[in-house]
Parts: C-alpha cells; structure tokens; sequence
C-alpha cells in the first residue's frame, strides 16, 4: 500500500492518482478491521474525491454494512455534488 500514514482508521495518500487510491483503499479495508475509517481526500481535485469517495463507500458499506467512512476534503461542494447517490455511510470533514 502506497499510504504514507496509516493508523487504525486514518489513510492519507502520497499520489493523486484516483485509480491507485481506490485500489489501497479497498486493500485497506480488506487487510484490516475498520469499521470507521477516515480517508484523506484534500489533495484531489472535486471530481476525483468525488469518485473516489463513492467508490470507497461502496467498497466500505460491502464489509461493515453499518459501518461508517469518513473523507476528509478540501470543500463542502464534494458533498453537493453525491449526495444524489445512496451512501448511507459516507460522511464528509472539512
């Protein structure tokens, strides 16, 4: 995994490549128990948090249905922009 922290609960990433962060975030979530994690997203432009933090709410909900992940970002937009989508456990942090 390319995270340069990783605690419980807590990923950051070094790239900004949507792909490759999706792809640690689901062995993240696979490798460790983390019913509530908080992803970094600051760095990503909206679009790419965007489609990040669907894809990592979908992968997440697929483990811990009552689970909870929390994106850390750079705006309040990204939460406009899906809250059209059903991610009951997806939360955003300023």
């Amino acid at each position: 995994m390319r995270a340069k922290q990783i605690k419980s609960k807590y990923c950051s990433f070094e790239n900004n490549n949507p792909l490759e962060i999706i792809a640690d975030v689901k062995d993240y979530i696979r490798r460790y128990e983390c019913p509530e994690l908080t992803i970094d997203l600051k760095d990503l432009n909206i679009l790419e948090a965007a489609k990040v933090a669907v894809m990592s709410s979908i992968i997440h909900n697929k483990k811990y249905p009552d689970g909870k992940l929390k994106c850390k970002t750079q705006s309040a937009i990204i939460k406009n922009v899906i809250s059209q989508t059903s991610t009951r456990n997806l939360e955003f942090v300023l």
